[in-house]
């Protein structure tokens, strides 16, 4: 089985997926870190060639992924290319936080797309994109409180893929 977090920037992607990782005894991905690995570069650098090439880079490392087991933590624009809905082949759970939440946990981040547009602007363009592209929802106020709400949901519907 793959698991797929899908979310705003700050939601807590890498955090609850290497918890859930660990949890599932799974491998954990996170799909920023990989693209780096594969072009040997920066996300920040990869950027500044535009994010249209970010985009694909991206596309092209989330098919990359074949092995199962996995517990991915996808970049905050993963949902901007509807194509990567069918690569991502598993459950794809979307953490959600509200709009104040993200800004505290974002303000002193170096995110490259929060240089050139607010992170207001980024949620209302993408959160229901999000609800388009998960399996399922669930609101991270709590990590622990998440991570349990994952895990029943997961064991509950006892989803196959």
């Amino acid at each position: 089985m793959k698991i797929y977090l899908i979310g705003m920037p700050g939601v807590g992607k890498s955090t609850i997926g290497k918890i859930l990782a660990s949890k599932l005894r799974y491998d954990f991905i996170d799909l920023d870190l990989l693209i780096e690995e594969k072009y040997h570069s920066t996300i920040p650098e990869i950027f500044e060639k535009g994010e249209a090439f970010f985009r694909d880079c991206e596309t092209k490392t989330l098919a990359s992924i074949k092995r199962n087991n996995v517990v991915v933590s996808t970049g905050g624009g993963i949902i901007k290319n509807k194509n990567n809905l069918g690569l991502m082949n598993g459950i794809r759970i979307y953490l959600y936080a509200d709009i104040n939440r993200l800004s505290e946990r974002c303000k002193d981040s170096n995110r490259p797309l929060l240089k050139t547009n607010s992170l207001e602007k980024l949620w209302n363009e993408r959160k229901n994109k999000y609800e388009k592209f998960s399996s399922f929802k669930v609101i991270n106020h709590n990590i622990d409180d998440a991570i349990k709400i994952i895990m029943r949901r997961i064991s509950n519907e006892n989803i196959n893929y």
